[in-house]
C-alpha cells in the first residue's frame, strides 16, 4: 500500500454526478457520522444518513436478476410471433438501459425525501471490505468516490465496545479494520483519520477538509467552513465516565504477534 496522507487524492474522474455516487465507508467509531454531516452541509451534496436496511448484496442480486430478465425478454421477443403477438408483453432491456435504470432506482431509494441536490451518496460501514460488491459498485458507477474512515484500530475497538456492539469481537475487528486499510491498495479512495484531525488547530482542520472537498471535485462553501469551527467531533453516544471496557496491553500485542499486516498498516498509517 503506497503511504497515504490525510489530504492524498487521486485523479478527478469525468462522469455525470447524478449517476456517480459517493460512497463514505470504513471502521466504525471512526468519523463516518461526523463524514456524514460533514458533506451534507455543503450545498450540492446529500449523503443518506443512515446504512440502507435493504442490504446491498441483495440489491445487486436484484440487478442481476435485472439483466437476466432484459436478456431472456429480448430472446422471447425475437422469438415470438409477432402476427400473433403484435405488442410484446416484455419488452426487454439490454445491460446498459438495466444499468441506468438500477443506478436511477438506487438513487431515488437512498435519497427519498431528502433535499434535492446533484451529489448524492450513503454512508455504509465496512462496505469496502467487501470485494466482490466494491467491484459491482464501481462496475455500475465507475465515478463513484470512496471516502474510507480509518481509526487507531485498539481505541475504534474499545468506543465500539462502550456504545454500541458490547460483545464485539476483536479477530474479527481487526480482520475488517486491515481490510478496510487494504481497500487503498486495491481502489482510489480518500483517506479520513479523524483522531488525526481533531489534533489538529481550526486552520489545519479547514486545509485537510478542502483536500477531501478537491478530491470529491467541489469547492468548499461557509456552511462547510462553519461546520468544521463547531462540530470537531459527532455524537460521543455515552459520557466518558459510563464508559468502562479497556483493552489491556496483553491483548494488543497478542494481535500485533497474530496479525502481521495489523502492525504494517499500523505504521503506515502512523499509529
Amino acid at each position: 500500500m503506497h503511504q497515504r496522507p490525510i489530504c492524498k487524492y487521486g485523479p478527478l474522474f469525468i462522469h455525470t454526478f447524478m449517476e456517480s455516487p459517493i460512497i463514505v465507508s470504513g471502521t466504525p467509531r471512526a468519523g463516518t457520522t461526523w463524514m456524514q454531516w460533514f458533506l451534507s452541509q455543503h450545498p450540492r451534496i446529500h449523503i443518506h444518513g443512515q446504512e440502507p436496511k435493504l442490504p446491498w448484496g441483495t440489491m445487486l442480486t436484484w440487478h442481476e436478476e435485472m439483466v437476466e430478465a432484459g436478456k431472456w425478454g429480448k430472446k422471447s421477443n425475437q422469438s415470438a410471433d409477432v402476427s400473433r403477438y403484435p405488442i410484446p408483453h416484455y419488452a426487454g432491456s439490454n445491460e446498459k438501459r438495466c444499468n441506468e435504470i438500477f443506478a436511477t432506482m438506487v438513487k431515488d431509494f437512498l435519497c427519498g425525501f431528502g433535499p434535492n441536490k446533484p451529489r448524492w451518496g450513503v454512508k455504509c460501514l465496512w462496505l469496502c471490505t467487501n470485494q466482490d460488491i466494491v467491484a459491482k459498485i464501481n462496475q455500475l458507477w465507475p465515478g463513484t468516490k470512496w471516502i474510507i474512515c480509518i481509526r487507531h484500530p485498539f481505541t475504534s475497538f474499545e468506543s465500539q465496545r462502550n456504545t454500541f456492539v458490547k460483545d464485539m469481537d476483536l479477530d474479527v475487528w481487526v480482520k475488517r479494520w486491515i481490510a478496510s486499510v487494504r481497500f487503498l491498495d486495491r481502489n482510489k479512495g480518500f483517506l479520513f483519520q479523524i483522531d488525526k484531525l481533531n489534533k489538529m488547530g481550526s486552520t489545519a482542520r479547514k486545509t485537510q477538509t478542502d483536500c477531501l472537498l478537491k478530491f470529491l471535485g467541489e469547492e468548499p462553501t461557509k456552511e462547510t467552513d462553519q461546520f468544521i469551527t463547531e462540530w470537531q467531533t459527532v455524537h460521543k453516544v455515552r459520557p466518558t465516565s459510563e464508559r468502562t471496557f479497556k483493552l489491556g496491553d496483553k491483548r494488543k500485542q497478542a494481535m500485533r504477534k497474530k496479525y502481521t499486516k495489523l502492525v504494517e498498516y499500523m505504521r503506515k498509517l502512523n499509529y
